[in-house]
């Protein structure tokens, strides 16, 4: 294997590790938007959606 193609293969495992790295963070602030959501009941539809379905009638 020549330094090139190791320098390649190192680069590809770094942007690996990192691209990793970002998805777990991703999963971790999506947890924290649902709990969020959750304690705070925020997942009851809004004033705006019940009026245009009251709209529709």
């Amino acid at each position: 294997m020549n330094n090139e193609h190791k320098e390649h293969k190192e680069q590809l495992k770094l942007y690996d590790d990192k691209e990793q790295e970002l998805e777990r963070a991703i999963a971790i602030v999506r947890e924290q938007r649902r709990e969020y959501i959750n304690q705070h009941n925020l997942n009851k539809v809004n004033d705006n959606a019940e009026e245009t379905q009251a709209n529709q009638n």
